[in-house]
C-alpha cells in the first residue's frame, strides 16, 4: 500500500473555487453598502416629499398662498446635505384652460450621494372643493 501525502488535484480545485467565491463576495460588499445607503436616502426623500404634499392637501384651499418655502422636516438631517422646498403656484394656463381655481404644488428634496446631487421632485394639483376640501 502506497500512502502518499499531499493534496490531490480535485482538492486543490475545490479550495481554489471556495477562495475565489469568498474573494468575489468580499470585493462586492462595499458596492452593496453604497447601494443600500442610496436606496435608504431615496426612500426617505420620497417620504418627506409625500408628507409635504399631504400637509398642503390638509390645508384649506383659501390658505394656499403662492410662495416657495423651505422644508423644515427634521428627517432632512438624515440626508447628506439634505434640503428641500415647497412651491405653491397658480395652475399653468396650458393645463387649466378653463380658468379653474387650481394650485400646483411642487415639492423638491435635494441631497448628495457620492458627491452627486440627487433629487426627488413631486408635483400635484389642488382645487377648491377637491380632495380634503
Amino acid at each position: 500500500m502506497d500512502n502518499e501525502e499531499g493534496f490531490s488535484l480535485i482538492e486543490l480545485l475545490v479550495v481554489i473555487v471556495i477562495i475565489s467565491t469568498i474573494v468575489f463576495l468580499l470585493a462586492n460588499l462595499p458596492n452593496a453598502f453604497l447601494l443600500m445607503a442610496k436606496s435608504k436616502h431615496l426612500s426617505l426623500a420620497r417620504e418627506i416629499a409625500s408628507k409635504q404634499i399631504e400637509d398642503k392637501r390638509a390645508m384649506q384651499f383659501g390658505n394656499l398662498v403662492n410662495d416657495t418655502t423651505q422644508i423644515s422636516d427634521v428627517r432632512l438631517r438624515e440626508l447628506p446635505n439634505g434640503s428641500g422646498t415647497t412651491t405653491v403656484a397658480d395652475c399653468d394656463l396650458t393645463i387649466c384652460t378653463n380658468e379653474e381655481n387650481i394650485k400646483k404644488i411642487t415639492v423638491s428634496i435635494l441631497w448628495k450621494d457620492n458627491q452627486k446631487t440627487q433629487s426627488v421632485i413631486l408635483d400635484t394639483l389642488l382645487s377648491e372643493g377637491g380632495i380634503n376640501q
